[in-house]
């Protein structure tokens, strides 16, 4: 691709109005390499144009719907052999005999060609769509503002449909020493052990079934590692999620062989992790990571803490999470130098709500040696159990809570501001909610009532406000 077409792509008319001085050339001269002959201007376009070019390309398809996930982005469920353009939107099967092509299955294409059209391809991207019908700025607005992740046959033609990913998330194995109360048997050993003592439950419309990893999941894997290590140079991040990671051995193992055999100076290399996994775990796994970044193998390393909320809420949502030791590791790895970022990812449920101010605040409290990113996403679990949506409830019973959420968010970095942005669209959608949804919430409490028989544990006594009744 010659340099002015490289450039278009890089930096948009916007981009150069925006930043422009008042004796730059026209864009379309500047895109020529016509920038005059004057030295010091020269030397001001050419820092400017450096800067954009490492950024790398910015989306082209702008369409009212189109969305870069779709396009960069492919997220692998092993347990249940599906994919997804990204881990909200409904997965679909593939087979093993086409894994390769997991990232353009017949969904995903129609999806793409949906959205060339501007038209919403549904199947979970109602997600965004309900969050801008509200005003509300989404996840879909946010990633398109996010350079250096456009395929490659993307840059060459803005039509196109059959594509290479740039980041793709793997959710290996169901191995996990937590088990969350919206998550699920396929992605926690400690739900799956749970359902096989308990057995299935149906009570009022609230169903808990005993499920399984597929027998094939191993054989996916092994394909997906086989995957990994031929184009793992080709991607821009790496997601490794559970269950929970740092105790799948087999899963760090190999994908860490694969990152020291093949050096990736450019790969962003993420792991999701509760932060309570065993010390030789952790000490083992971090040393390693470390080395491998120090020796310029990757980028840097994303570790991603996931955390809802704070106090004995968070340790009963999250059940068996010690909460100290979860922040004795984010407090040291708030003071990791640069070979590590650090993001706590929270979901948002009726049961978090509550006490994600206090969240806010350890996150600030922690984020004076570095920029901690903070991320959120509603509730996106199986359909029969969206009753855990905070839109199960009025917006009333969530409006003097987000005033104390976002009286806690900080302002001071543009991050943080685009944080804002972010919750402000989910107070946007909640707002649409304008009574309670009694089915609901009789099963919210049914649902609540069999966890606590299972478990030992009383929901009344630390959300009592669900406690309402017709």
């Amino acid at each position: 691709m010659n340099l002015p077409a490289k450039l278009a792509l890089c930096v948009t008319p916007d981009d150069y109005t925006v930043f422009s001085g008042p004796d730059w050339p026209s864009y379309t001269d500047y895109l020529k390499g016509e920038w005059g002959n004057k030295t010091d201007i020269c030397e001001e376009i050419r820092g400017f144009t450096d800067k954009f070019l490492e950024q790398g390309t910015k989306f082209p398809i702008r369409t009212a719907t189109a969305c870069q996930s779709k396009w960069t982005w492919s997220t692998i469920f092993l347990n249940t052999l599906s994919t997804a353009s990204c881990h909200r939107v409904e997965p679909f099967k593939f087979t093993l005999d086409d894994f390769d092509n997991f990232h353009n299955t017949p969904e995903k294409i129609t999806a793409r060609e949906k959205m060339l059209k501007g038209e919403w391809p549904g199947l979970g991207c109602e997600y965004c769509k309900n969050i801008e019908s509200a005003g509300g700025h989404s996840d879909r607005l946010h990633n398109l503002e996010i350079r250096g992740l456009t395929p490659p046959e993307v840059e060459l033609d803005p039509t196109a449909t059959h594509v290479s990913p740039k980041i793709v998330e793997i959710f290996a194995q169901n191995t996990c020493n937590l088990a969350c109360v919206y998550c699920s048997s396929t992605a926690s050993s400690k739900i799956e052990q749970e359902n096989v003592k308990h057995g299935p439950f149906n009570k009022n419309g609230v169903r808990i079934q005993v499920e399984r990893p597929s027998i094939l999941a191993p054989k996916y894997f092994d394909r997906w590692i086989a995957w990994l290590d031929k184009n793992i140079q080709s991607l821009v991040r790496l997601h490794l999620l559970g269950g929970e990671t740092f105790i799948q051995h087999e899963l760090m193992t190999r994908v860490l062989d694969i990152i020291e055999k093949r050096p990736s100076p450019n790969l962003e290399f993420c792991i999701f992790s509760n932060l309570n996994v065993p010390d030789k775990y952790w000490t083992m796994y971090i040393e390693r990571i470390r080395k491998l970044q120090q020796q310029g193998h990757i980028q840097v390393f994303d570790l991603t803490a996931s955390i809802d909320c704070w106090g004995p809420e968070q340790e009963y949502v999250r059940s068996g999470l010690n909460l100290d030791r979860f922040e004795q590791r984010f407090a040291w790895a708030s003071e990791q130098g640069a070979w590590m970022r650090l993001n706590a990812n929270q979901t948002v449920t009726a049961q978090t709500v509550r006490t994600m101010p206090e969240l806010i605040k350890k996150i600030d409290q922690y984020s004076q040696h570095k920029n901690i990113g903070h991320y959120f996403q509603f509730y996106t679990g199986p359909p029969t159990q969206m009753f855990q949506h905070p839109q199960t409830f009025a917006w009333s019973m969530w409006a003097n809570d987000f005033d104390r959420i976002f009286t806690a968010m900080p302002q001071r970095t543009l991050e943080q501001h685009e944080a804002i942005l972010r919750m402000q669209g989910l107070q946007a959608q909640l707002q649409q909610q304008k009574q309670h949804n009694w089915t609901d919430i009789r099963r919210l409490h049914t649902y609540l009532d069999e966890i606590d028989r299972r478990r030992g544990t009383n929901w009344r006594s630390l959300f009592s406000y669900l406690d309402i009744h017709e």
